[in-house]
């Protein structure tokens, strides 16, 4: 028999029961909760029940426990088409399952790579649970074969052990890990051009967490250009208390502030009124318009390269091609160590200055979600989804 463990919004029920041979089959759902986002539009979500099977032949069931909820969300949702995040997890007509780096618990098991109890880090849809198809030797990192996941990108089907629960670590390191390899890797690509000679790296949407691990990313490398946050003016103060920046300028007042050129611009916003403001200044003087993300939803300047804009064609930066280079050049265990040093050190900077929102029920979880897309939550808040 499958076991299961219940939590306030997973819960287990006997479904049926059919008679064989005088005996009994019973058939477990597990009654379960989908926060759904509108395809067309990331700030419409709701929350549903719904009826969750048991796994079928090598599939393993899991609790979703905590999650982050991020800018880099809403890039999920905002890029949702462009980038096949909607086909992750897949929803009803018109609605998607935003995706979310976090912990879960297997609850039941018809694979040999995860047992009743395990813990997994990895990439979940916003519900109480989740079914993958885990492959891998079991307390290993394990590769999720779901049929409709096998041509995504791996770094997204990929499932970590996380050993005993630890609600303080985990909160952090569901806001963290993911953006911060982002950033990471933003950073690495940049150095490994020269910057293409730019004497300020400019980037969008400074309040937004992988920009500000970009910018401390950067603060630490040798040889570096000026290191400008550009962010709106309830947002400035809080930027300017981060470590990494060198100077923060609003977007109100960018027009006018003194700028070294060359510039290189780190598009995180994706709005096409900033990303036209930016290449419109600098012109000749801007050497590279890297696309990041798309925070600014509500005015998208896409995903592609506008050849109507003065300057160098934006270009998109996808931080799993930027991974599969890197681990060609570095050695996956040289890289890694790299970013995993780098990381427990923003970790302690983080922690001075972030401000956790904790949220615990399915209607507390669509309230955060509307705030973050609309726009209407501060920098500083850090918010973490927890069942």
């Amino acid at each position: 028999m499958f076991g299961q463990q219940p939590c306030r919004y997973a819960t287990c029920e006997l479904a049926t029961t059919l008679s064989v041979l005088g005996g009994s089959v019973v058939d477990v759902t597990y009654s379960g909760i989908d926060v759904l986002v509108r395809l067309d539009d990331p700030q419409a979500a709701e929350f549903r029940e719904v009826e969750v099977p048991e796994p079928r032949d090598g599939e393993a069931l899991l609790r979703v426990q905590r999650f982050a909820l991020t800018a880099n969300n809403v890039t999920y949702a905002a890029a949702g088409y462009e980038l096949g995040y909607w086909k992750f997890f897949p929803g009803p007509e018109g609605w998607g399952r935003v995706p979310v780096w976090g912990f879960a618990e297997v609850v039941a098991s018809a694979s040999d790579s995860a047992a009743v109890g395990d813990r997994l880090y990895g990439y979940w849809p916003m519900s109480t649970f989740a079914t993958i198809a885990p492959t891998g030797r079991r307390g290993s990192r394990l590769i999720d074969t779901t049929e409709h996941r096998r041509d995504l990108p791996a770094l997204y089907n990929a499932y970590l052990p996380a050993g005993t629960e630890n609600a303080q670590r985990e909160e952090v390191e569901c806001l963290l890990r993911p953006l911060f390899g982002t950033a990471w890797l933003i950073a690495d690509a940049l150095a490994h051009e020269g910057y293409r000679g730019a004497s300020s790296v400019l980037i969008s949407s400074a309040s937004a967490k992988t920009a500000a691990a970009t910018a401390w990313c950067l603060s630490t490398l040798p040889d570096r250009p000026r290191i400008i946050g550009l962010t709106s003016s309830r947002n400035a103060e809080y930027v300017a208390g981060l470590d990494g920046y060198d100077e923060v300028l609003t977007y109100d007042d960018f027009a006018t502030a003194p700028v070294a050129t060359p510039v290189t611009f780190v598009d995180i916003a994706g709005s096409a009124a900033i990303r036209r403001s930016v290449h419109e200044r600098f012109g000749p003087e801007l050497v590279w318009s890297m696309i990041v993300g798309a925070t600014h939803w509500q005015d998208p300047a896409g995903f592609t390269g506008q050849a109507d804009l003065p300057g160098p064609t934006p270009e998109m930066f996808f931080a799993p091609s930027q991974l599969e280079l890197r681990t060609r050049e570095l050695g996956k265990q040289a890289l890694f160590e790299a970013m995993g040093s780098a990381q427990t050190a923003f970790i302690e900077v983080f922690a001075e200055s972030a401000q956790l929102v904790r949220v615990t029920s399915p209607a507390a979880v669509v309230d955060a979600w509307t705030g973050l897309a609309g726009g209407t939550s501060l920098g500083a808040a850090s918010i973490v989804a927890a069942w």
